[in-house]
């Protein structure tokens, strides 16, 4: 038997990241990781590195990390992916923004990579997905989707492809596997074996032939785990050589592949798919209680409540900001495009992540770091509403006033109980 194995990694730093921390990151993960692939031949990763982290990067002075990355690209070692550039929960904003998103993202890549970057793969963030995202996906003409395996289902795929209804392939990753991985549960020689016996029960499988996918943060190689590019990711592909130089049968073969070549050694199966909406994030028991993203929108957290009720709000008010003209006056120009420069970027997922204090994840901070960038988003919206003669956006803006006194309050009260809770 042949195995496929389909790595894919995601690297991303939010708008709002302090710069030492991004250094440190940088030297730990991304350069290290980078210069590991650059010393392994048969390296094949799909790489998700979303919009916003190129430019921090050029910003701050890492520009040369970026260099190793092209070199990897025109090496095919590395295939990079399409996604939202802020790094937004897709099904959870308006489809004229995910369009804006994936558009910003893709103005990036066609600049940091040429022609050797298309329309091949999608990422979005989080692996968070619903129909519509899919099929705005879709339409800017890609041709796969990287999901969750919680997303799939129906029978589990791995000698077949599924496609949407609109012919986009969707790939979903081992959800198990790569939690081993993520997690320090599994060792490099361990994974390789694994890889080779996960489906050999499989005896009519497709010209026995099996495909594996596993996906993670590229940020636990290195940064989350010191020096696992090396002790994990390197090993894992030193191994799969040595096996393959060492095999007698072909059929023992463990071969590792781009996801969007996959379509050359398996068949698109008859049966379409809609997947279900979900997330990397999403258990079984949030899909009973039909909860898709429950890290960033669970009907029992204040603070996610708040949180979409100010984005409500400012969705409307920027949707007014939109059709004004802002070429008759320097001022309506000036405020419209503060506005949207802090809206874009106040999409960004981290904020309610961050807003999650029964699940241990909890950063006062870091929570309103984001609720700030959307709250001047509204503010400077507003003031090109007014400078054009509108008081169209007064409700708007005063509801978010409302909603952002509100979740301060509540920052504060979910605050003094996480105290609580962790002193005793």
């Amino acid at each position: 038997m042949t195995t496929f194995w389909a790595p894919l990694l995601h690297i991303y730093q939010p708008p709002t990241q302090d710069i030492e921390i991004l250094r440190r990151i940088d030297s730990e993960c991304y350069k290290s990781l980078f210069n590991v692939l650059d010393t392994i031949d048969n390296a094949k990763i799909s790489l998700n590195i979303n919009g916003i982290l190129i430019e921090l990067l050029y910003e701050y002075g890492m520009g040369d990390t970026l260099d190793l990355l092209k070199n990897l690209v025109s090496e095919n070692k590395i295939e990079i992916l399409g996604t939202g550039k802020f790094h937004p929960i897709l099904p959870l904003i308006p489809r004229k923004e995910i369009s804006h998103q994936i558009r910003l993202n893709e103005e990036i890549n066609r600049r940091e990579f040429g022609d050797i970057w298309d329309t091949k793969g999608f990422f979005p963030p989080e692996m968070a997905i619903s129909t519509k995202v899919a099929k705005i996906v879709r339409n800017f003409g890609y041709k796969w989707l990287i999901l969750s395996g919680i997303a799939c289902p129906t029978n589990w795929p791995y000698d077949k492809i599924y496609t949407t209804p609109y012919g986009l392939q969707l790939f979903f990753r081992d959800d198990l596997l790569s939690n081993k991985i993520s997690f320090k549960e599994i060792n490099a020689k361990e994974f390789v074996k694994e890889l080779g016996t996960l489906y050999k029960d499989k005896k009519k499988s497709y010209k026995n032939k099996t495909y594996v996918l596993t996906a993670m943060d590229g940020e636990t190689f290195g940064h989350h785990i010191r020096g696992y590019e090396r002790s994990f990711l390197g090993k894992a592909f030193e191994l799969i050589e040595e096996n393959n130089q060492n095999i007698k049968k072909s059929d023992d073969k463990i071969e590792v592949e781009f996801i969007s070549n996959l379509d050359h050694h398996f068949p698109i199966a008859e049966d379409k798919l809609i997947p279900r909406p979900s997330s990397w994030s999403t258990t079984y028991d949030d899909l009973k209680s039909k909860i898709p993203y429950p890290l960033w929108k669970h009907p029992d957290n204040s603070i996610h409540k708040y949180y979409w009720k100010i984005v409500k709000s400012l969705n409307k008010l920027m949707n007014l900001a939109d059709r004004l003209d802002i070429k008759k006056d320097w001022n309506i120009e000036n405020y419209y495009n503060t506005a949207r420069y802090f809206y874009d970027r106040g999409l960004h997922s981290c904020p309610i992540w961050w807003a999650n204090a029964l699940r241990s994840i909890w950063s006062p901070n870091l929570v309103y770091k984001g609720i700030e960038l959307l709250i001047r988003a509204a503010l400077n919206a507003q003031l090109a509403l007014v400078n054009a003669g509108e008081s169209i956006g007064d409700g708007y803006f005063d509801s978010i006033s409302y909603y952002h006194g509100l979740l301060l309050m509540e920052l504060y009260s979910v605050s003094k109980k996480f105290v609580r809770k962790a002193k005793r």
